[in-house]
């Protein structure tokens, strides 16, 4: 089995690699910043902190517990860190439990370099890309049709989208392991 030991060249000049102890303080800081609601909790700063540590810990460990054979990556441009992916590379489907992109790095085609680049190797391997969002955040909606994905199932409070590659049957042949329970039971939303 090949080890990736350095960086994964993507589109736009995009690398990804494994995460390594110096990310900590990066990593942290994106888990932060997608969260601004959990510094509104108490005005104690050590006190939000402290809340920020542990919801950034149960987050991990409820991946790896969803997602054990998760793939965690950092984003680079140019050498800097601009974000990370959290993937599971199943034998069904790819599945993408998290995309973060610093808040300083968005809006400058990272995110879709970042998603095309893993939908070019899916199309060559004929697998479907699935995730989730929130039901509410209609901008995060916009930019994944964008991006061709399709709405697969209603699982309230998230929306299960999917990505077919080009040349697959259709969502009628995808196999269980990827449908959502209620579609596995034969009721579709």
């Amino acid at each position: 089995m090949a080890v990736l030991n350095g960086s994964l060249p993507l589109l736009g000049g995009l690398t990804v690699r494994f995460p390594r102890p110096s990310d900590d303080d990066f990593l942290m800081g994106l888990f932060m910043d997608a969260r601004p609601w959990l510094a509104k909790a108490h005005h104690d700063r050590d006190f939000i902190r402290t809340l920020y540590e542990q919801q950034y810990g149960a987050r991990r460990m409820g991946q790896e517990s969803r997602y054990p054979e998760h793939l965690d990556f950092v984003i680079e441009k140019t050498g800097q860190p601009v974000g990370r992916i959290v993937m599971d590379l199943g034998r069904y489907d790819w599945r993408v439990s998290e995309v973060e992109i610093h808040r300083l790095a968005r809006g400058k085609g990272i995110g879709t370099d970042l998603l095309r680049s893993f939908q070019g190797t899916a199309a060559q391997m004929r697998i479907p890309i699935t995730l989730s969002v929130a039901e509410v955040d209609t901008r995060v909606h916009w930019f994944y049709f964008r991006l061709g994905f399709d709405l697969l199932a209603k699982t309230s409070p998230s929306l299960e989208l999917i990505w077919l590659p080009p040349g697959h049957p259709g969502i009628q042949h995808l196999p269980p392991q990827i449908l959502p329970a209620q579609m596995q039971q034969g009721g579709a939303s």
